[in-house]
């Protein structure tokens, strides 16, 4: 049942008949100016409406990032900005308002309407036959009209729609838990990129001490042309690796940007920092908490829910509707012209009198008393006078002053008996519906509980990963060391220095991986349990 709001409905004006000289009077005009002006006002106040929220959306798009970005900051910015999540937000006030049209199902509806009309004047016909010459005339009506009707479906309906609320308020958990997860890792990866451009520079910083300790080595004839060459040779390429890496910082700032909706600097800086840590991870306690916590799953079980009662609103259409309506009218017409009013009255007046003659004679051949026909002669100046005021009093009150109908109530009982199997089609449909909810929700189960466990190996993995890639850290920089040591003293040649440099090089930037590649484990993981594990 389609929920009906209040109306106020006025009509402007219409001619029935297309004579200009009888359309465009002084009534009329006034009318159409009355109509266009309240029109007008209504068209602004929409453009008012239409504009307000357009322009909110503008300041959102523009809003400008802090200087020092915290993650805590950069999570509450993309909650407020992003515009996917913005979206999946819309999703939950437009639930809301289904709950609240699904309680107004179950209220009475109402409906006013006002009218105004114009009828030009001509001859009324019934097919060929002139019934009488009509003058112009004006009307206006009004209408109140209450319904009530209610059924199975309008009172399980609230219920349903109460579920498929707390179902969106769930799924919007979800996504805000998605959210945070893309947010976490590009602001690790920001993080990951200013450690790689910090690594580049002291790359950078250790060739060139390696290029002028091979310039003093031919100074001092310890060494030759070609291992200067050789130092050269890897500064230009560590030039290009910081390069490198500096384009990566600011395209990842880029990324962070568009995910939380807003500008941020060029030169923002990430303060909270991310240091490797020992995780206590229990996998089956872990799996617990995510059943009762992770929102996605919340939202299939009110999925199935939700199909449940889909189910018995379905059934419902086997039982009776019952509807009320009640309603009250009124009418007022007014001719513009009474002149063929009092000649239709007269000329019938007349048929009265000849009748009143013909009866008298009637009478006086049976001897009855006559009746008293002088007041029924239209040539009697008194009676034509009273005729005429009795038309004028009966065409008065337009606009507002209606003569109103009897008012009428109505109830109607009605019982479905055979829809063509329509019924039986919605309830298996439903029911088919909520075993594939049900299936869903077993399929959901069984993927988190793999996903958890695959989360948790991949933190171990990437725990034990970072922890290995600082001892060979420490081993390449000892490497380097004793290469540069054994150069100076003439027992290297400058391969020896160079490997070793590149040794250290890539050892520094594996271990940067492997931290944050801890922490984004770290993030899937609390993405899948619907909590943090730190």
């Amino acid at each position: 049942m389609s929920r009906r709001e209040p109306t106020a409905r006025a009509t402007a004006p219409s001619a029935v008949h297309s004579d200009p000289s009888t359309v465009e009077t002084s009534h009329s005009a006034q009318l159409l100016k009355w109509g266009l002006g309240w029109s007008l006002a209504w068209s602004l106040l929409a453009l008012l409406l239409l504009l307000a929220p357009h322009s909110l959306a503008g300041q959102a798009a523009f809003q400008q990032g802090p200087e020092d970005l915290s993650l805590d900051e950069a999570l509450r910015l993309a909650r407020e900005f992003n515009p996917d999540f913005r979206q999946q937000e819309s999703q939950l006030e437009s639930a809301r308002w289904q709950v609240r049209s699904a309680w107004g199902d179950l209220m009475p509806n109402a409906n006013v309407s006002n009218s105004y009309g114009y009828q030009a004047s001509g001859e009324r016909r019934l097919g060929s036959v002139v019934l009488a010459q009509q003058p112009d005339f004006v009307n206006s009506s009004y209408n109140l009209n209450m319904s009530y009707s209610l059924n199975g479906t309008s009172l399980l309906r609230p219920g349903q729609a109460r579920v498929q609320e707390r179902a969106v308020e769930a799924r919007v958990s979800g996504a805000a838990m998605g959210l945070q997860a893309e947010v976490t890792n590009a602001y690790l990866s920001v993080l990951q990129a200013d450690a790689q451009v910090v690594q580049a520079r002291t790359a950078l910083e250790r060739i060139q001490l390696n290029v002028r300790q091979a310039e003093a080595q031919v100074q001092v004839g310890a060494g030759t042309p070609l291992d200067i060459r050789r130092a050269e040779v890897q500064e230009g390429q560590a030039e290009v690796q910081l390069v490198q890496s500096e384009n990566q910082a600011a395209a990842a700032r880029l990324a962070l940007s568009r995910l939380l909706g807003v500008e941020l600097p060029e030169d923002v800086q990430m303060v909270t920092a991310f240091d490797l840590f020992e995780p206590e991870l229990e996998v089956d306690a872990l799996v617990n908490q995510a059943m009762g916590g992770n929102p996605v799953l919340r939202a299939s079980r009110l999925s199935v829910e939700a199909a449940d009662t889909g189910v018995r609103v379905a059934r419902t259409q086997y039982l009776p509707n019952l509807s009320f309506s009640a309603g009250v009218s009124a009418s007022v017409f007014q001719a513009r012209d009474l002149d063929p009013l009092i000649s239709q009255e007269m000329s019938s007046q007349g048929g009265r009198f000849d009748s009143c003659i013909q009866d008298n004679r009637i009478r006086d051949l049976l001897g009855d008393p006559p009746r008293d026909c002088a007041s029924l002669n239209p040539q009697n100046p008194l009676v034509e006078q009273q005729i005429q005021q009795r038309i004028e009093n009966q065409n008065s009150g337009f606009p507002f002053g209606y003569q109103r109908q009897p008012w009428n109530l109505s109830m109607t009982i009605s019982f479905p008996i055979f829809t063509g199997l329509a019924r039986q089609q919605q309830v298996e449909e439903a029911r088919v519906s909520a075993n594939n909810a049900r299936e869903q929700l077993r399929s959901e189960e069984l993927r988190l509980r793999t996903e958890i466990s695959t989360a948790v190996r991949a933190v171990q993995t990437a725990r034990r990963t970072a922890e290995l890639q600082e001892r060979i850290r420490l081993t390449a920089g000892e490497e380097l060391r004793l290469a540069q040591e054994r150069f100076r003293l003439g027992l290297a040649s400058s391969i020896e220095v160079a490997d070793a440099q590149a040794n250290l090089s890539q050892a520094e930037r594996d271990e940067i991986t492997a931290l944050y590649d801890f922490h984004q484990s770290i993030a899937a993981l609390e993405s899948l349990v619907g909590d943090t594990v730190r």
